[in-house]
């Protein structure tokens, strides 16, 4: 079985979830075949991109970029503070592709009635908390701010991994019986992990 067949077989198995789950294709930004990730995203990423975000007891809604004025700082730097390695209390500017995917996963979310935010399990990772992390790849993308352990209240991981593969600018991780989905603007790829015991 070739690489892209494997990839395919994998992402179909989770929009099939998804589908079961609660269909959310009936809200789907571009879903046909032709559609790229970049199609979706500007169908849903258009006058302004926020994101509504909780991390414990913290929470955040903060617009990082508008139509009219680019780039908010301020915000930015409130959603990093945000995703930062909490252990190590370090923080690290995250990749503004890995932002879009999520304020165009809270977008979609919001057309099927799901405002809640997003719970953010892990963001950026330094080193030695990588290292601390059991399952952690070497070369995580955590390190260096283009990937996320998400949730959504009220939407199973298994229809999140789905629409995160349909927006995904990079990597798609669904765990089984775990709290999380991971995100990352990696290579484009999808993984169905049931060993690992953590995050990814």
């Amino acid at each position: 079985m070739g690489r892209s067949t494997s990839f395919e077989i994998r992402r179909r198995l989770l929009l099939a979830g998804a589908a079961l789950a609660g269909q959310a294709a009936l809200a789907a930004p571009a879903t046909d075949d032709a559609a790229t990730p970049e199609t979706r995203l500007r169908e849903l990423l258009s006058e302004r991109r926020s994101l509504r975000l909780l991390r414990g007891t913290e929470t955040l809604s903060a617009t990082y970029w508008t139509a009219d004025s680019g780039y908010n700082r301020d915000e930015y730097l409130n959603i990093c503070w945000l995703m930062r390695d909490v252990q190590a209390d370090r923080v690290f500017p995250m990749h503004h592709g890995l932002l879009d995917v999520l304020c165009g996963l809270q977008v979609w979310l919001g057309r099927i009635g799901n405002d809640a935010p997003l719970q953010i399990y892990s963001g950026y990772r330094s080193p030695k908390t990588n290292n601390r992390t059991e399952g952690a790849a070497l070369n995580s993308r955590h390190l260096v701010g283009r990937a996320v352990d998400i949730g959504v209240t009220g939407v199973s991981n298994v229809k999140l991994a789905g629409m995160a593969s349909l927006l995904g600018r990079g990597g798609t991780g669904f765990y089984p019986g775990r709290n999380f989905v991971h995100v990352d603007t990696g290579d484009e790829r999808i993984w169905i992990d049931r060993a690992r015991k953590k995050a990814s």
